[in-house]
């Protein structure tokens, strides 16, 4: 439709001349907010005919409430903040993708670097993404050898997965962590840590995390107690004390806490018996430590059947956990070896140290013992032998 206004009167000419250029502005001010943004996804998906509501580090939320998140999008133009939704883009999208990519396939030590370079930015959050970060890094250290400092994301792990109740906080891969829904302790690593450098680091982490979450499960302090005993702070004895006995494996991870500080200050008393009166009661997850600081407790008896049943409860980790827990498995035969070089045995010493570096290349011990060139030296203890 056309108006005709030159048959108008200059001051009628003139008001609708002011109402057209309103309406027009009104029209273009209203255009943008109202238009479709285009989002191309990773899959060749286009989504054509919904807009940007917010985003965050955690998901793209569009007007329909349809949740993307930054590894899902290759391109966009959207009609908000454009320049920063493609910062958003460039410094997320990628790593988060590559973190997805090697779940799904279970690479836990490629994802490790991308994973290490957003987690600074995710600790402290609670989203879905953020679950997937702290998850990544969590495994990416454990596969990677750095069990100790695998500690602090886990406990963020395992706090962000009871926050969410009856919300679904899946990850890709077929991998679900595994853990002690009353304490936190997690099956998948236990507390014997042999690197005091690292054990300290990750001491630091530790505590920070319980200085920041008033509600840190059980397994925060029982982990922060072993990294204490690793580092013999005479912190670990009175924290040990304050154990409320009202969870099981709790329970039983601070017999072995008892036991293993009698081992390390050279004694063995009533914690070896109370151990070992119990070992069909444990917590399966718990049984290959046990095993291991009742094999260094029976080396310091005097006997040589006390001495050999010492030996046959270090041996006795890799025979069954050599799959489960094989650092711990490693760290048995490690001290096995050690005992039989002193004892005169090259022999088997030798045949140990050779299946340690063989079954378990990545382990803190073999690491160590590969360091070794001649044969008749000496294998490296544990730091806290």
């Amino acid at each position: 439709m056309s108006v005709d206004v030159s048959c108008c009167a200059p001051n009628a000419r003139s008001s609708l001349l002011l109402w057209g250029m309103s309406i027009a502005s009104s029209l273009l001010a209203a255009g943008p907010s109202t238009a479709a943004d285009q989002i191309v996804l990773r899959d060749l998906t286009i989504l054509s005919d919904r807009r940007v509501d917010r985003f965050s580090d955690d998901e793209i939320r569009l007007d329909n409430g349809q949740i993307l998140t930054w590894d899902q999008i290759e391109k966009a133009q959207i009609a908000g903040d454009q320049k920063k939704f493609d910062q958003f883009l460039e410094e997320l999208g990628t790593p988060l993708y590559r973190i997805r990519q090697r779940l799904t396939v279970g690479d836990y030590q490629a994802l490790l670097r991308h994973a290490e370079a957003l987690y600074p930015r995710f600790a402290q959050r609670r989203s879905k993404t953020a679950y997937m970060v702290a998850q990544a890094v969590m495994w990416g250290r454990l596969a990677s050898g750095q069990r100790a400092l695998a500690v602090e994301p886990y406990l963020r792990c395992n706090q962000m997965l009871g926050a969410a109740g009856n919300q679904s906080m899946e990850i890709p891969g077929k991998r679900r962590l595994q853990f002690d829904a009353q304490t936190g302790l997690c099956k998948e690593f236990l507390p014997l840590w042999f690197d005091r450098g690292t054990a300290a680091e990750a001491l630091k982490q530790v505590t920070a995390f319980i200085e920041q979450t008033p509600d840190a499960c059980p397994a925060a302090g029982l982990y922060q107690t072993g990294l204490k005993l690793t580092l013999s702070d005479p912190q670990a004895t009175s924290q040990m004390a304050n154990f409320s006995g009202n969870h099981r494996i709790a329970d039983q991870l601070a017999a072995i806490y008892r036991l293993q500080q009698e081992v390390l200050a050279g004694q063995g008393g009533v914690a070896v018996i109370a151990i070992e009166t119990s070992l069909t009661q444990l917590d399966a997850s718990l049984r290959p430590l046990a095993f291991y600081w009742l094999g260094r407790a029976y080396l310091l008896k005097k006997t040589p059947d006390e001495q050999r049943q010492g030996l046959l409860f270090l041996l006795k980790i890799p025979a069954l956990y050599q799959k489960t827990f094989p650092h711990v498995a490693a760290a048995g035969l490690a001290h096995a070896a050690h005992t039989l070089h002193d004892s005169g045995n090259q022999r088997a010493s030798i045949a140990l140290r050779r299946e340690l570096v063989s079954r378990y290349p990545g382990s803190w011990h073999a690491v160590r013992q590969t360091r070794v060139t001649d044969a008749e030296t000496q294998p490296e203890k544990s730091n806290d032998d």
